[in-house]
């Protein structure tokens, strides 16, 4: 899929978390503020923006909350999603509630120190499933709700 001016195609690597299929398909570093038609924001350091879809492949809704997604720096530190870039974007903030066979697209904003490269996204996700076997079991013991998606 075609990207925006300025922003870095990324290479289609989806990865999987319960029913939902997460990828990253751009990314643009070095923003130097945020505008949107009700403000504008500088950062700290600067604004990493990541464009991201999400598909429900499960025959149930699931959650995703965007605040809680990390960016993995080159540091090796994680950083939170920058509330104030996210609001004057117009970025999902709150908990979506993702239909079957619904798709997303959508930006997550970080701001990090100006001389940290983005690694990895870590997404925190819904890893519950609608199979039928899988709902009667319950929960496993240590069900992984995180994944990373690579960068690079």
């Amino acid at each position: 899929r075609p990207v925006r001016t300025l922003e870095k195609p990324l290479a289609e690597r989806p990865v999987k978390l319960g029913e939902i299929r997460y990828s990253v398909m751009g990314i643009r570093t070095g923003i130097a503020s945020v505008v949107g038609s009700h403000g504008d924001w500088l950062p700290k350091g600067q604004y990493v923006r990541l464009r991201i879809a999400l598909m429900n492949e499960g025959r149930d809704r699931h959650r995703f909350e965007p605040l809680r997604q990390l960016l993995i720096g080159s540091d090796g530190r994680t950083y939170k999603i920058s509330n104030d870039a996210m609001n004057i974007d117009r970025q999902p903030v709150g908990v979506l509630s993702i239909a079957r066979d619904e798709r997303r697209e959508f930006d997550l904003w970080f701001d990090i120190p100006k001389n940290i490269e983005p690694q990895r996204l870590r997404v925190l996700g819904d890893s519950t499933s609608s199979a039928l076997g899988e709902q009667l079991k319950g929960p496993s013991p240590g069900a992984k709700n995180t994944t990373d998606i690579s960068l690079s």
